[in-house]
């Protein structure tokens, strides 16, 4: 089975009101990408769909998906990953090699541990009363659990970046007491005391855990600010993980309770998964994608041992469409893993005609 037609689709969907930033914080940069998206056509008929990553150059996009062309899908050796655009070779031939055995992606990832994955409303930077709101849409349509990006360049000191998260929280659970809250914090409440406090001030409220709260680098790097953290506070502590090495550092520091894993490719991110859950750590992952992108994340997730957590997915209801034909079944703060053969999604080519920015046609 070879390749031999790809389309390049670079698409810019709209996104829902208000679900990264509100007309306050105003919509970031990366929020406002294009994606590109391929429908990869083999000799044998079938097509499969893949996503690529957003600010991926022009110039690397052509180079890739030429060296695509004529590739035996049989003889791709994926335990040696591309140079370039690997997690995306990788999405299109497992969506093929599925769709020729007639099997789901998740079958060729050793099979899925769960039907449904429990996911995050996940979400950026907004003022309390336009969080507030945001999750109540998100409760209404069921979700349970609110990720929210926190603190900007505006909050410059220890006691305004306590305060706009403190007030979001509030803002929440004024109005929805028993949703869950994941405050993001990317690192910027820098010193375990400003966490300690923050900690502090949210007793008694339904937090989820506090995701990377103080700087990577505390303690030169040990760790050991992390561990006294992590043994001072009541909330659970969430972090990303480089790799199977800064795992296995984390886990003897005792730095963290939850591991957020990634990797260069969708198999190095289910490896790491597994070195999590043999090490007795739960955690999470994340996805960033149109609806075929999506869709692998979703097999991916539903194959993770270590997946203790809602799954950080911005995909679904994030975008005005998903841009497939087949809907993403949501229901109790959940995603359906579908049985249907390979990604078990396709191309809605009328969305993507209304989206386009531009197309390429490579055979």
């Amino acid at each position: 089975m070879k390749i031999k037609r790809i389309e390049l689709f670079v698409v810019n969907v709209p996104e829902r009101h208000w679900w990264w930033s509100d007309d306050t914080y105003g919509q970031p940069l990366h929020q406002r990408a294009e994606h590109g998206v391929c429908a990869v056509e083999t000799d044998q008929g079938l097509t499969g769909l893949t996503q690529i990553e957003r600010f991926t150059p022009d110039k690397t996009i052509n180079t890739m998906l030429n060296s695509w062309l004529g590739r035996d899908l049989g003889t791709v050796n994926l335990a040696e990953p591309e140079a370039m655009m690997a997690n995306s070779f990788e999405q299109v031939v497992l969506d093929l090699r599925a769709q020729a055995l007639g099997v789901p992606v998740w079958q060729l990832l050793g099979g899925r541990l769960r039907e449904w994955v429990p996911i995050t409303q996940c979400t950026g930077y907004k003022t309390p009363e336009h969080t507030a709101e945001d999750a109540q849409w998100g409760w209404e349509r069921g979700f349970r659990c609110y990720k929210m990006k926190c603190i900007t360049a505006a909050e410059k000191t220890p006691a305004e970046r306590l305060r706009y998260v403190v007030d979001r929280i509030e803002a929440i659970h004024r109005i929805l007491p028993d949703m869950a809250v994941r405050p993001d914090i990317r690192w910027r409440l820098e010193e375990v005391w400003v966490a300690q406090e923050l900690a502090r001030r949210l007793k008694g409220h339904l937090v989820e855990s506090l995701e990377s709260p103080i700087a990577k680098g505390a303690a030169a790097g040990t760790f050991s600010e992390w561990r006294r953290l992590r043994e001072s506070i009541h909330l659970p502590i969430g972090d990303h993980v480089r790799d199977g090495d800064d795992l296995v550092r984390r886990f003897q520091a005792g730095a963290l309770d939850y591991a957020i894993v990634g990797g260069p490719t969708h198999t190095a991110t289910l490896a790491h998964s597994r070195l999590a859950a043999d090490l007795g750590m739960g955690g999470w992952s994340q996805t960033v994608a149109y609806g075929p992108g999506a869709a692998m994340g979703l097999h991916l997730a539903a194959c993770m041992p270590h997946l203790s957590q809602p799954y950080d997915m911005v995909g679904p209801m994030a975008w005005q469409h998903d841009l497939t034909n087949e809907a993403f079944e949501f229901a109790g703060g959940a995603l359906r893993v579908p049985d249907r053969a390979g990604l078990g999604f396709t191309l809605d080519r009328e969305a993507v005609k209304k989206y386009l920015v531009r197309e390429q046609v490579f055979e």
